[in-house]
C-alpha cells in the first residue's frame, strides 16, 4: 500500500478562480505529514479545451456528428461558423481575460469574451444536445438519474468530458506506484458527471487505490441514500461534512491495517461506506477551525484561471448560524464557528508573499458582525496591501464607522443577500432581516466607498406579484442610487427564480409554508430539488417569469443562432470585484455600429471583410423559400445572417464586384434577406460590415431614419422586447419608448422629446440611415409586430 494522496476538484467548478477545498486539505495533509498534491482537473480540462489543438479536433467532431433535432442542428451549423475565429483567437482571448490591463480597454475586453463565447459554442456543437458554458453546462444526459450518469461515464460522443479525458487527463499522476489515497472534492451537482466519469477511469487504471469522496454535494447526496448505491463501484469512503482530520484519518487507517472483526472506517467523523451492500455510517463532527492551516496553492495551475490575480479563497468563519427557510447550509456544514482574526490575517499576508497576489475572496457563508469588525482590523494592522470581499447579511450595528473601516483594511465588495424588499416576504423566509437595517447599511457602504451586490430570489412561495416588482425596483434604486449619488459604478444586484432544496426547511417542513411538494420522475433519483404548487401567492412557473423579466430577456426569445440570455453576457463577479479594485470602468452594452454612412461610390469595389465564414445550412430562411439558406458570420462585428441563396454560388464570388453591379449578381442568384429587394439585401450587407466597398461618396446625400429589416417583437405581460436576429441584441421598452419605436416602424418620424429613444435605437442598430429617395421593398414576409 503507497502513502501518497492525490485531491482532485472535477469539472464543473470556477473557472475564473481556485476552489478552496483542494488546497484547504492539501495544507492539512501535509502539516501532518503525509506527502499529497493536488489536481484541479476542473481548470485544467477547461484550459485544455479552450486551446486551438482541442478546439480544431472538435471542428472535426462538429463536422462529422450526426444532428438529433432542430435545435442541436443550429448548435452544429453555429459551431461550424464560429469555429475558425473560435480557433484564431483563444490563446489571446485568454491572456487578455489573464491581464488586469484589460479591464482598462474597452474593446480588448468584449473581444475576450466573445471569442471565449465563440470557443464555448464550438464545444457545445461537437455534442449532441449539449450546452457548454463557465457557470453549468448541458448534455443528452442528465445529472439527476444514477442510469444516465452511470451511462455517460463511457461514452465519449455524447458526453465532453469523458471525450476530454480520453486525451488530456495526467495518467502519469495516478499510475504511480507510490499512490495510494485519491481524494474527489464534489462541492456542486455541476461536478457530478465529470466526477463520476473521472472515477471510473480512474478505477480502472487502479483499482488497489482507495478512492475518497467528500464535499458539500456529496454530503448532501449521500445523506439521502438509505440502500448501497452504484456509486460504491468506484467510491471506497465518503466523508461527509469536513474533511481536515478524516481524510488523515483514512490514510492511517489504511496504513495500520484492518483487524479482525473492525473497520478503521468506524472512528472517522462523518464516513459512511459500503459493508457487503449495506451502508455504515458514522456521526459527523465539527473541526476545529482555529487549528487550520494555510491553503497549499502550489499545487494549482494559478496561472490558468480566466481572471486576473488569482484571487485567492480564505476563510474566517463555517457554517452560518441563521436557518433561512429556503437555504440547505446548515445542513452540510455542521456548527457555525470563527477563527482567530489574527490568524486570518497573518495568512493572507503569507498568502500575499507566497504568490504575489493581493486579490483575496472570503468564501464564508456568512461574514457576521463580529467577523467583519475583528478581520477588518486585523487586516489594516497586518498593512499587508491588500484587497477582498465577502459575503454577509443586513443587520443593526454595519454603521458607517464599521463600513469604514472595512473599506480601510481592502474590502472592495461586499455581498448582501438582500432576497426581497418586502418585510412580510422577508418574515415568510426567516430570514432574521429588517428592511429598515437594508436600507441604514446600503448608505453606509456606499458612503465609505464600498460597491455591494444584492441577492434576491424572486417568487419564494406566498410572494405576490406586487412584491416580487416591488423588490426588483428596490433593487434597480440601489443600483442607480450608488453611480448617481456617490460615484461607484460597482455596485450590482442578481436575482434568481425560487428553488426547493429538499434539504432546506421549505423542503422538510412544506406544509408550514403552504407548499406541495410534487414528486421526482421516477428515474431522477439524485435530484436535489423539487417542483411544486403554493397555496397562496406566484406559483413556480410564475416564479421563473419574473426572473426572466428582471434580468432583461424574455426568456423564450430567440434570434438567429443566439439566445436573449447568453451566459456570456454577463458581468462575472471576480471581474467586477478586480474593476473596483483597479478603479477600471464598469462594461458598457456595446453599441451596434452600421456601416451604411456614407453610401459607396456606385462604381466602388467590394470585399468580403476578414474573417467571414458562411456555409449553406438544411432549412429555407423562410416557409416561402425552397432553397437551404446561406448562414454567414461576422466575428469581428458579432453579427450573424442567414439569406435565401439559389444554388451553389460560393460568397467569395462577392469579392471584386461593384456596388452598381451587387444588386444584379443578387438577383440571378434570387438572394434575398427575409423576402426584401436585392437593393435593400445589398444594403443590409453593407451596414452589417459583412461587405466592404473600396471608397465612399464624399459628399453623401440626405438621408433619413429607418428602421431594420427583420426585427421582431414581442408583448410580455405589457412589456415589448424587440430583438434583431443579425446582431443578436434584445432590448425591452415601456412606456413612451414603445410609440417611437412603432412609430420608426411605420416610417414616422417621432416629436423631438423622444430623442433619448431614438438615439438609443440608433445605438444599439434598431435604426439604420437611408439616403433620401432610396425606395425599400416592403419585405414580403414579415409582419408588423412579428416575433423572432
Amino acid at each position: 500500500m503507497g502513502t501518497k494522496t492525490v485531491l482532485v476538484n472535477p469539472p464543473l467548478w470556477n473557472a475564473y478562480a481556485p476552489h478552496l477545498a483542494v488546497p484547504l486539505l492539501l495544507g492539512d495533509l501535509r502539516a501532518r505529514g503525509y506527502e499529497a498534491t493536488g489536481y484541479d482537473l476542473s481548470i485544467e480540462c477547461i484550459d485544455w479545451m479552450l486551446s486551438a489543438p482541442a478546439l480544431e479536433e472538435l471542428a472535426q467532431k462538429a463536422a462529422a456528428r450526426t444532428a438529433v433535432g432542430l435545435e442541436d442542428e443550429w448548435a452544429r451549423q453555429r459551431a461550424l461558423l464560429a469555429a475558425p475565429a473560435a480557433i484564431r483567437g483563444i490563446q489571446e482571448a485568454k491572456e487578455r481575460l489573464r491581464s488586469l490591463d484589460t479591464l482598462h480597454d474597452p474593446a480588448a475586453f468584449p473581444w475576450a469574451r466573445r471569442t471565449l463565447r465563440d470557443a464555448l459554442w464550438l464545444i457545445s456543437g461537437a455534442f449532441p444536445g449539449c450546452t457548454f458554458d463557465l457557470v453549468s453546462n448541458t448534455s443528452t444526459y442528465s445529472a439527476e438519474s444514477t442510469v444516465q450518469v452511470l451511462a455517460a461515464g463511457g461514452d465519449p460522443d455524447g458526453n465532453p468530458y469523458r471525450w476530454a479525458f480520453d486525451r488530456m487527463l495526467d495518467r502519469d499522476l495516478f499510475l504511480d506506484p507510490s499512490l495510494g489515497v485519491v481524494g474527489v472534492s464534489m462541492s456542486a451537482d455541476t461536478q457530478l458527471i465529470a466526477g463520476v466519469t473521472f472515477l471510473g477511469m480512474l478505477r480502472e487504471m487502479r483499482p488497489d487505490v482507495h478512492v475518497v469522496l467528500g464535499g458539500n454535494y456529496a454530503t448532501r447526496l449521500v445523506d439521502r441514500w438509505q440502500q448501497r448505491h452504484p456509486l460504491f463501484d468506484y467510491v471506497d469512503t465518503v466523508v461527509t461534512g469536513e474533511g481536515e482530520g478524516a481524510l488523515a484519518a483514512v490514510i492511517d487507517g489504511l496504513d495500520a491495517g484492518e483487524r479482525a472483526g473492525t473497520d478503521f472506517r468506524e472512528k472517522i467523523p462523518g464516513a459512511v461506506w459500503d459493508d457487503n451492500g449495506i451502508l455504515l455510517r458514522t456521526p459527523r463532527q465539527s473541526v476545529d477551525i482555529s487549528a487550520a492551516t494555510k491553503p497549499a496553492y502550489d499545487a494549482l495551475p494559478l496561472e490558468k484561471y480566466l481572471a486576473p490575480g488569482p484571487i485567492l479563497p480564505v476563510f474566517a468563519s463555517r457554517s452560518c448560524p441563521w436557518e433561512c427557510a429556503f437555504c440547505s447550509i446548515p445542513f452540510a456544514s455542521n456548527s457555525f464557528r470563527q477563527r482567530s482574526a489574527a490568524a486570518v490575517a497573518e495568512e493572507v499576508r503569507q498568502l500575499r508573499a507566497d504568490y504575489g497576489s493581493a486579490y483575496f475572496m472570503f468564501v464564508d457563508e456568512i461574514m457576521s458582525l463580529r467577523t467583519l469588525r475583528s478581520v477588518g482590523e486585523a487586516l489594516s494592522a497586518t498593512s499587508a496591501d491588500v484587497y477582498w470581499y465577502g459575503e454577509t447579511r443586513f443587520a443593526g450595528g454595519l454603521d458607517g464607522e464599521l463600513a469604514g473601516l472595512l473599506h480601510a483594511s481592502g474590502c472592495r465588495r461586499m455581498n448582501f443577500g438582500l432576497e426581497s424588499a418586502s418585510q412580510r416576504v422577508l418574515d415568510l423566509m426567516r430570514k432574521g432581516t429588517r428592511i429598515e437595517d437594508a436600507c441604514e447599511n446600503i448608505m453606509a457602504m456606499l458612503e465609505a466607498g464600498v460597491p455591494i451586490h444584492l441577492f434576491v430570489i424572486h417568487g419564494f412561495p406566498g410572494e405576490t406579484q406586487e412584491e416580487a416588482a416591488r423588490t426588483v425596483a428596490f433593487a434597480e434604486a440601489v443600483r442607480r442610487l450608488s453611480v448617481d449619488r456617490y460615484g461607484i459604478a460597482h455596485t450590482t444586484w442578481g436575482g434568481s427564480p425560487f428553488v426547493l432544496d429538499v434539504h432546506s426547511p421549505v423542503g422538510t417542513q412544506p406544509e408550514a409554508f403552504g407548499v406541495h411538494i410534487e414528486p421526482p420522475a421516477p428515474l431522477d433519483d439524485l435530484s436535489l430539488s423539487r417542483n411544486y404548487r403554493t397555496d397562496a401567492g406566484l406559483s413556480q412557473q410564475d416564479s421563473l417569469r419574473v426572473a426572466e423579466d428582471a434580468a432583461g430577456s424574455a426568456g423564450d426569445t430567440t434570434v438567429w443562432f443566439r439566445a436573449a440570455g447568453d451566459p456570456m453576457a454577463r458581468e462575472i463577479e471576480e471581474f467586477t470585484f478586480l474593476r473596483a479594485c483597479v478603479g477600471a470602468p464598469q462594461p458598457r452594452a456595446a453599441a451596434v455600429p452600421l456601416f451604411d454612412w456614407p453610401p459607396p461610390e456606385p462604381d466602388a469595389r467590394l470585399a468580403l471583410a476578414s474573417g467571414v465564414t458562411f456555409t449553406r445550412v438544411p432549412w429555407p430562411t423562410t416557409e416561402a423559400d425552397a432553397e437551404p439558406a446561406m448562414a454567414l458570420y461576422h466575428p469581428a462585428e458579432d453579427r450573424f445572417l442567414q439569406l435565401n441563396w439559389a444554388g451553389h454560388t460560393d460568397l467569395r464570388q462577392l469579392d471584386g464586384l461593384s456596388w452598381r453591379d451587387l444588386e444584379a449578381w443578387l438577383t440571378d442568384r434570387e438572394c434575398h434577406y427575409l423576402g426584401s429587394g436585392p437593393g435593400a439585401t445589398a444594403a443590409l450587407l453593407l451596414r452589417h460590415g459583412f461587405l466592404v466597398p473600396s471608397r465612399r461618396q464624399a459628399r453623401p446625400p440626405a438621408a433619413r431614419l429607418r428602421a431594420e429589416i427583420g426585427t421582431g417583437t414581442e408583448n410580455r405581460d405589457g412589456t415589448q422586447y424587440v430583438s434583431n436576429p443579425v446582431t443578436g441584441v434584445t432590448i425591452r421598452l415601456r412606456g413612451a419608448a414603445v410609440e417611437t419605436w412603432q412609430g420608426w416602424q411605420n416610417g414616422v418620424a417621432p416629436a423631438s422629446t423622444d430623442a433619448p429613444v431614438t438615439s438609443a435605437l440608433v445605438r444599439y442598430g434598431f435604426l439604420y440611415r437611408e439616403p433620401v429617395g432610396s425606395g425599400r421593398a416592403q419585405p414580403r414576409y414579415l409582419t408588423q409586430g412579428q416575433a423572432v
